[in-house]
Parts: C-alpha cells; structure tokens; sequence
C-alpha cells in the first residue's frame, strides 16, 4: 500500500480506526504522522516507514509513565498482507493491522494506563498507610475480569504478598481499606487479589448480577462495578440467591454508611473501630485467619475472633477450631491433649504478636485479653 502522500496515511488511519472501534482519525502532532484516538483517551501514532512499505505503532502513554518507569515498545506492521477472498488490498492492510494492535499494543497500553489511573492512584495512597514488613507487602496490577463488557478489558487488583504467594488472611482487610476510600471492591471466593474500581456515575438496579459462566459449566455471580466473578455455581437459582444476598447486604451498607457491615475475624459493634480493626490486620499480616471467611475450613486452620471486652478500652482474642478449641460447637475441656496443647501454643503466638506500646496483653483460659492504654491512630 502506498503511504507516500499524507491523504493515503490518513485513509488509512481512518480505516484502522474504525475496524478499532476507535473514535476518529487525526493528523499527528509532528510532520507525516496520523493519530488514532478512542473515546476514552487512548490514542495510537502512525507513523510509514516508506523503504520497506511498513507502518511503525506507538502506544501513546501519558506524560507521567516516565515517573513509573513505564514504557510500551513500538511496532512495526507490514503495509502489504496478503488480501483474502474477495478483499481490497487497502482492506486487507486495515484489517491486518488492526489485529497486530489489538494483540500486541493494546493489552500493554491498557495495563500501563491502569496502573496510572485515579482509581489505582487512590489505592495507593490508602494503602500507603500499611506496615511493611521483610518480603511482604502490598501490591497492584491489573487482571483480566472474567466477563468484559468489551473485548480486552481489564481491572486493577490489589493483594498482600508474602513469600508463600497471596494472603488470604489480608484479602478481607485489603478490600475494607479500599471500600474506606471510596473504591468499590469485588473479592472472589478463595482468593487473595481484590478487584477494585471507581464506582460507577449510572449505577446499576442491582449490582450483584447472575450470568452463565464463560468457557465452562455453571453460572457466575458478577459484579457490575468490576466486572469480575465473585463465585461460580452449578445452580442458577443457587447463584441468583446469592446475589440477591449480596444485593441486599451492598444495599443495607449504603443505608447505613459503612464501608463494612462485617468483617471477618471481628463481631459486628468493632468493624468501626480503627485501633481494633488494626489488631485484626496485625494478626492477620503474620499469616493467622480470621474466623468468618467463608471458603476456609475452620476445621483444620484455626481461626481468631475479636469481641469485646468486660470493660471499656478492652477486647478478647479467641482462637476458634471447630470443633475442638473453639466456643462452639466443641467444649476445650474435652479437647484431646495435642489440641489442647496447640490452642495454648495460638494464644501465646497471638499475645507476643500483640503486646507492645499502649497494650497491655494477659493470656486467659480460653482467649487473650488487650487493654488498650493509648489507642493508635487508625489505618
């Protein structure tokens, strides 16, 4: 195809453009360049490399991927496919490059850009205010969701890594601290990412939807907001009435307010309180569960729980296995003794993690107890 003169560039550009699904075709901003620019931003510089009838791609990245040393290599695409039946050669040029973008530059603009987004930039900044410790900490990137409004799409996720891999034991906390600064957050069963994005400025009727699963059996629970996949369910009613379940909680939180009406390993009334939600995170980073995940088997890992204390300024820590160890359903008396003697070996690793400046941590029968002397700051 001949790119010699700037009105056969931008034909080209303009049929690109439209097999893109991009919103229009425009002169470059230097000399014998064309620019591909979409709806929402993303823009695409075109630029011929006449010797050898190619065309050369650049991804265009905000000013600002410099300061995260980010950088997409350019390609280069032939001018000259080979038309198919019944194809123009200028269609079948539009077309094979098309493809070349959508495979090879337009999953890394798309990554690149997620990760400078308001959404990621706010994520950061909440999650800032966590502890690191050595080799672990938190992280983002960004994941395909499992049912895209449109081809490609892709959402930031953000977990806690550690040398095992991803805690589950932080997912919960890591999506509270989110949803506490405004994000809208979706955390699959039995997984430690955490999708996160900007709530929607039309929000849907009912943001928890039921759709059949892609590329496999059953039926997806999907949140609009993220659009990824909260659970997979071999029933469709089964999965519709969890997502009229989790219609209903996101709806009772909004009422009241709240970021989290619960969170796992915590009794309702101290979801609230910063300095008692910090002591679930710390348990928590040292890889303890929290009782109340629902895809974890509190028969085989122990879980804690915190809830209140006898007086004001306090709170208890119990180590809950079920069912022996645990308030229920088992009796710790009638524990055989190696459960016994591992429920005393949780409790003291619970104290020594705890105890510090303004607590005062005393190992008791069947829990331990905090006093808090100079609450900290919240997360």
């Amino acid at each position: 195809m001949d790119l010699s003169t700037p009105a056969a560039l931008e034909s080209l550009a303009r049929d690109v453009a439209g097999q893109l699904g991009a919103q229009r075709a425009e002169p470059g901003d230097m000399p014998g360049r064309v620019r591909i620019v979409y709806a929402d931003g993303r823009a695409l510089d075109l630029v011929p490399n006449r010797p050898r009838n190619r065309l050369t791609i650049t991804a265009v990245l905000p000013e600002q991927a410099a300061a995260y040393g980010m950088a997409i290599e350019p390609i280069t695409v032939s001018t000259w496919p080979r038309p198919r039946p019944s194809e123009t050669q200028d269609k079948a040029t539009a077309r094979h490059i098309a493809d070349h973008i959508r495979r090879r530059l337009l999953p890394q603009q798309h990554a690149a850009l997620s990760r400078m987004s308001r959404a990621v930039e706010r994520a950061r900044t909440a999650l800032s205010n966590l502890p690191e410790r050595p080799e672990q900490r938190w992280a983002i990137a960004d994941a395909p969701v499992p049912h895209p409004h449109q081809a490609a799409e892709r959402c930031p996720i953000a977990w806690w890594h550690t040398p095992d891999g991803e805690s589950r034991a932080m997912a919960p906390f890591l999506a509270d601290i989110l949803r506490r600064a405004g994000l809208a957050t979706t955390e699959p069963h039995g997984g430690g990412p955490v999708f996160f994005a900007e709530p929607p400025t039309n929000q849907p009727d009912a943001r928890f939807h039921v759709t059949p699963a892609s590329g496999r059996p059953g039926w997806d629970l999907v949140d609009q907001y993220t659009g990824a996949s909260v659970h997979t369910y071999d029933d469709a009613e089964w999965a519709q009435g969890a997502a009229d379940t989790m219609n209903c909680t996101e709806e009772a939180a909004r009422h009241k307010g709240v970021a989290s009406l619960d969170l796992p390993g915590l009794s309702g009334e101290l979801v609230e309180l910063d300095h008692v939600r910090a002591l679930a995170v710390e348990l928590a980073m040292a890889g303890h569960l929290p009782y109340g995940l629902v895809d974890a088997d509190y028969e085989k890992t122990a879980g804690f729980l915190i809830y209140p204390g006898p007086h004001p300024g306090t709170v208890h820590i119990a180590r809950l296995l079920e069912p022996w160890g645990a308030a229920r359903p088992g009796d710790r008396r009638e524990a055989p003794d190696h459960q016994a003697a591992r429920y005393d070996q949780d409790l003291k690793a619970y104290a020594q993690l705890l105890s510090g400046p303004g607590r005062a941590v005393v190992i008791q029968p069947d829990s331990i107890q905090v006093t808090f002397t100079a609450p900290p700051p919240g997360l």
